[in-house]
């Protein structure tokens, strides 16, 4: 089974560099054409099923190639979404040390372990994601392509997850673009990054 995954299309918060995992928004004009751009490299690939997170970012893009693929079954997981950030949620990195700048500084050093005031702690989102994945696998493996549209963070569990040894900030999944993994032994095998 293949499975595409994709990120959801720009939005002003992308922009504007700010905190942003549990506002519910919408997609801007770049993000648009990016879900126009990834919908036309998806024209002509069979999907059985398209899942995406309980975003209305992920399904605006998700929506251009659920037009191009009308028979294709579409389920919304939110165990999918973005990890949220409590406080820190809409506010740029700036605003973030001004509020906040002992636990700005304990996070910079420790973003894995220090978890801002009313946000999930990443262990329970990396938990939330791939317990999400584990429940899905058997879908997987029923299946001959599925697509995955998703958010960053949510990809880099997946990803690091499969691939032992990736660096969880070095990896860039580009919104427009779609990655395929191997599903095998419940796990993904790459096979392609950002096409």
């Amino acid at each position: 089974m293949t499975l595409f995954v994709t990120r959801h299309g720009e939005t002003t918060l992308n922009q504007q560099r700010k905190f942003y995992g549990a506002l519910d928004v919408p997609i801007d004009e770049q993000g648009r054409q990016q879900a126009s751009q990834l919908a036309a490299k998806l024209r002509g690939q069979p999907l059985d099923v398209i899942i995406r997170s309980d975003t209305r970012r992920t399904q605006q893009t998700a929506q251009p190639i659920i037009e191009d693929h009308p028979n294709t079954e579409v389920l919304v997981n939110p165990g999918l979404n973005e990890k949220g950030f409590g406080d820190w949620e809409g506010l740029d990195a700036d605003e973030i040390e001004a509020k906040d700048p002992v636990t700005w500084h304990d996070w910079i050093a420790n973003p894995f372990d220090v978890t801002p005031n009313g946000a999930e702690s990443f262990a329970d989102f990396s938990n939330r994601v791939l317990t999400t994945v584990a429940t899905l696998m058997p879908m997987f493996n029923q299946t001959a392509n599925m697509l995955l549209v998703a958010h960053l963070g949510t990809l880099r569990v997946m990803h690091q997850a499969w691939v032992p040894g990736t660096v969880f900030w070095n990896l860039d999944f580009k919104a427009g673009h779609y990655s395929t993994y191997q599903i095998q032994g419940g796990k993904g095998l790459l096979q392609a990054l950002n096409r």
